[in-house]
């Protein structure tokens, strides 16, 4: 079965972005966790969250990747995506996508 499209509209310079992790300690992942929540970024999938972010949150945001590399084999990535990259997702299942309305731009 063919997933569904996940239509986005954009506004101002935010883009959509996905940052998936693989962090090994528990407390550090923990901490890694509620800075995405801080910057507005939600839970996807187990590893993976996702929202809204402009360029200096997108630069803030990896400034800080590396206090939370606890060992050589954890690893952060940010991915953002294009306006006609973001609206060719697909998606299938329990996935609940972030939708630019849900977010309060200041």
């Amino acid at each position: 079965m063919l997933g569904k499209f996940f239509q986005i509209v954009f506004r101002g310079d935010c883009i959509l972005v996905f940052v998936v992790y693989d962090i090994s300690d528990n407390g550090t992942r923990s901490h890694f966790i509620k800075r995405l929540q801080h910057f507005g970024l939600r839970r996807v999938q187990k590893s993976v969250f996702s929202g809204f972010l402009n360029l200096s949150q997108r630069l803030d945001l990896a400034s800080e990747f590396d206090e939370f590399l606890s060992s050589e084999k954890d690893s952060i990535m940010l991915i953002p995506t294009c306006d006609s990259c973001a609206n060719s997702i697909l998606t299938d299942g329990e996935l609940k996508m972030p939708h630019e309305s849900e977010y309060e731009f200041l």
